[in-house]
């Protein structure tokens, strides 16, 4: 989610109902195989008459593309707030092209926040 988030972040989350998730959403999700919890950026929300299919993705990755179900009922949580020198700050909609943030620039930025706003 840079640069939005980092690693190492600490991340504020309010929950919401799983039928109000619209794209451009960061949400946390459960990995089903090891129950780890995943923050990723929601890409495509389809309501079903039994579910609502939830498609996700890292803003980097790309290839760890998840596919979450949920219930209309279901409750999921959303980061509202990442904590930058004491107060939870909000999360912006920004983001940047993998194509044109290289990987060094990324550590610069990474090491820079760690450093000026923890």
């Amino acid at each position: 989610m840079w640069p939005n988030l980092i690693p190492g972040d600490i991340l504020q989350a309010t929950e919401i109902p799983a039928q109000f998730l619209k794209p451009g959403m960061i949400a946390v999700f459960t990995n089903s195989a090891n129950k780890n919890l995943i923050v990723h950026r929601v890409v495509k929300v389809r309501n079903l008459s039994t579910a609502i299919v939830v498609t996700s993705a890292g803003d980097r990755s790309g290839v760890d593309v998840g596919v979450s179900s949920f219930s209309s009922a279901e409750v999921v949580k959303t980061v509202t707030g990442v904590l930058r020198k004491g107060k939870y700050r909000k999360i912006t909609a920004f983001m940047i092209p993998v194509s044109i943030s290289p990987y060094i620039l990324i550590r610069v930025h990474c090491t820079l926040v760690r450093k000026l706003m923890w």
